[in-house]
Formats: structure tokens, C-alpha cells, sequence
């Protein structure tokens, strides 16, 4: 059936276009193998063969699965792919579907369905792939179910540093109001890919009264866990600043200090 995520934003927002995608296939070629499930715990596209290693991506705000699809054609398209790929679309984050019950928009929740969609998808030596608000959930998960993955790769959240976190409350207006003005203009001042995703609907996670209802959080990920930290240099097009950093120098010490962890910077900003 239809799936918005695939059907417009995967090529039309995500992948990417002139010299970034010299080196991948067409997007169409990609997007034509990739299938859409709408019935799993929450809601995924996938690509590649089940037997091989998996790669299992979880987006932050106010992205969906589609935010992937550069990986999915680089890493898990055709049949000389290494890899395949699975993402899954958070509560209140995918366009076909209605807004979940409130009793489910919690964080703890998200982690509860990032679990049994893992689980659902008989993924093979898992490398987990997290980012923005997927990271954090990611490092939760990663305690509470730490036989799920194998690996993890990390983009641009860590622990530590002190952000500006002005957009945070616009976040939750957003959310509170049921206004997407706010959070949408907050995307589109950070140069988000997608700010017309950014609607009061997946704000949610920012009202953090109700969001983080039942969780302890760790700030960090298991220590036992191999763990690579990827982050972009620039925000806005410039030099990154102390007030985007959503880590701080201490957080770079603690990835090297897992199994074979590593850090890597290169110019890009948070997506």
C-alpha cells in the first residue's frame, strides 16, 4: 500500500542530489525495492536481504524513517549490498497514520516499541544506528535491552555542553497549543531537511512533564558497547559554536573509551 514517508519524502527531501549522490544509485531504483510496514510495532521501511547484517536506524525530530535514505542506497541496495536496512518511524511522527493515545506518547513507550520492532524484524549482528532524539531514546534502549544490538553509531547527541534550548520551548508550545507555527519555525531556523514534518504532533517529545513519565534516564550508553560518535562541524553554514553542541569533551573521552570507539568529525551541520 501507500506509504508517504516512501512515496514523497524518501527521494523528494532525504536523498541526496547533485555531487552528494554521485556516488549512489537513483533514487527511484532505491525507493522501488524498499518496502513500507505500517503493521509493525512502529512503523519501518526496509531494504536488502534478512540474512545479512543489519543496520537499524531510529530518526529524531522532526524526521521519520525516510531521513535514512542515503544509507539505504549506499549501504543496503543491490545484491552486492554488505548490508540491510530497517527504520522506524516514532509515535506521531508518520503522516498515515493518526496521532497515538496520549498514555503512549512517552519516551519509555518509544523505547518499549523500538524494542518489539527490533525484535519483530529478526535482525542479524545488529549495528544500531541512532540519531538527534533517536540517539538519546537509543542510549536507554541500549541499556534495557542491550542484547538487540551489536554496535552502535551515533550521530551528533551525546552528554554534556549546554545548547541553546530556546527552540526546546518552542518545542513545547508546539505541543501544548496543537500550533505547528512554532516548531516549524524552529526547523526551519536550524536548517532542518524537513521543516514541514516539524507539526505540533511530534513536538511531543519536548513536553517533557508528560514525555518522560516512567523513565530514569542514563545520560550515558553502556560502556561494553562498541560505539563510533559522528558529528558535523558547522551549523547554519558556519563553524559550530558552543551553544549547538549537544556534547561536550568529556562525552568524546567516554566513546573512545568503549571497544574500539571512535569519534568523527566532518563538515556537515546536525542532520
Amino acid at each position: 500500500g501507500a506509504d508517504t514517508l516512501l512515496d514523497k519524502y524518501f527521494c523528494d527531501v532525504y536523498y541526496p542530489t547533485g555531487t552528494a549522490a554521485a556516488n549512489l544509485p537513483p533514487c527511484e531504483s532505491v525507493k522501488a525495492e524498499v518496502t513500507s510496514d505500517l503493521t509493525a510495532p512502529l512503523p519501518t521501511l526496509s531494504l536488502g536481504d534478512p540474512t545479512k547484517p543489519a543496520l537499524f536506524f531510529v530518526h529524531g525530530w522532526p524526521d521519520s524513517g525516510a531521513e535514512f535514505a542515503a544509507q539505504f542506497g549506499g549501504l543496503c541496495y543491490g545484491p552486492a549490498a554488505r548490508f540491510r536496512c530497517v527504520a522506524a518511524t516514532w509515535q506521531n511522527f508518520h503522516p498515515d497514520l493518526p496521532n497515538a493515545p496520549l498514555e503512549e506518547l512517552t519516551l519509555q513507550t518509544t523505547i518499549d516499541k523500538l524494542a518489539a520492532t527490533m525484535e519483530a524484524a529478526r535482525l542479524v549482528d545488529t549495528t544500531f544506528v541512532i540519531h538527534d532524539w533517536g540517539s538519546f531514546v537509543g542510549y536507554q534502549l541500549m541499556w534495557q535491552h542491550p542484547h538487540l544490538m551489536n554496535r552502535t553509531i551515533s550521530f551528533d547527541i551525546g552528554s554534556g555542553g549546554h545548547p541553546s534550548v530556546t527552540y526546546q520551548g518552542q518545542n513545547a508550545i508546539a505541543c501544548d497549543t496543537h500550533n505547528s507555527i512554532p516548531s516549524m519555525t524552529s526547523a526551519r531556523y536550524w536548517d532542518a531537511p524537513c521543516p514541514d514534518c516539524a507539526t505540533w504532533r511530534t513536538a511531543w517529545p519536548y513536553a517533557t512533564n508528560v514525555s518522560f513519565r516512567g523513565l530514569v534516564p542514563k545520560l550515558r550508553p553502556p560502556k561494553t558497547k562498541p560505539l563510533l560518535f559522528v558529528w558535523g562541524n558547522m551549523t547554519r553554514g558556519k563553524p559550530r559554536g558552543k551553544e549547538s553542541l549537544f556534547f561536550d569533551n568529556a562525552w568524546l573521552e567516554f566513546v573512545e573509551s568503549t571497544p574500539h570507539g571512535r569519534v568523527v568529525s566532518g563538515t556537515g551541520d546536525h542532520w
